[in-house]
């Protein structure tokens, strides 16, 4: 009878034991897709938005026109100056912008402003570069308007805006928060 309780009580704490583990294993996993994602954008990997295309010898085509509130919400957020107070005009207006670049469901006013608090805070800090802008905005679009990136991966998209911000050299828990807002968008 006593053989069978500590046997019993062994298999419990045995299970305990790796169900904790694989708790830590998910955990480890993410960070390592987090890690291989922010590697990627260093070693220049197109992002998730951009298509691989081969590269064919063609006659030159001019690049497409980037819809105005697209190119107004890359202004504004060039507008932010390091080291400078955002007024509250400057939030709102970065609010408005990123309403405005979706063309069919609207995000919530509120998912808007909290982004644009949280990308103001960011650059108020450290500006991005004029190519990281870009592809803040172009990643922007395709959450924004899925379906003009049908081929689009969402969590992807999130993770290299993330991913944008901690090259950049925010901490990890702010470039995160970034991510979450994009998220609350949708």
């Amino acid at each position: 009878m006593k053989a069978t309780l500590a046997l019993i009580a062994g298999a419990t704490l045995l299970s305990a034991f790796m169900a904790a583990g694989q708790g830590a294993d998910i955990i480890i996993k993410q960070r390592a897709k987090e890690l291989n994602n922010q590697n990627n954008v260093r070693q220049g990997v197109a992002p998730p938005t951009q298509a691989n295309r081969p590269q064919t010898v063609a006659t030159p085509t001019p690049p497409p026109v980037q819809p105005a509130s697209l190119t107004k919400l890359q202004n504004d957020l060039a507008a932010i100056k390091v080291d400078a107070p955002v007024t509250p005009a400057q939030k709102q207006m970065l609010a408005n912008d990123i309403i405005a670049v979706a063309q069919g469901t609207k995000p919530s006013a509120s998912a808007a402003t909290k982004l644009a608090e949280d990308l103001s805070a960011a650059l108020a800090t450290k500006q991005l570069s004029a190519a990281s802008r870009t592809r803040l905005v172009q990643e922007l679009d395709a959450v924004l308007n899925p379906a003009k990136y049908p081929q689009a991966k969402v969590q992807a998209i999130y993770d290299d805006i993330q991913a944008i911000f901690q090259e950049n050299g925010l901490d990890r828990k702010h470039a995160a928060a970034i991510g979450e807002d994009v998220k609350a968008l949708r």
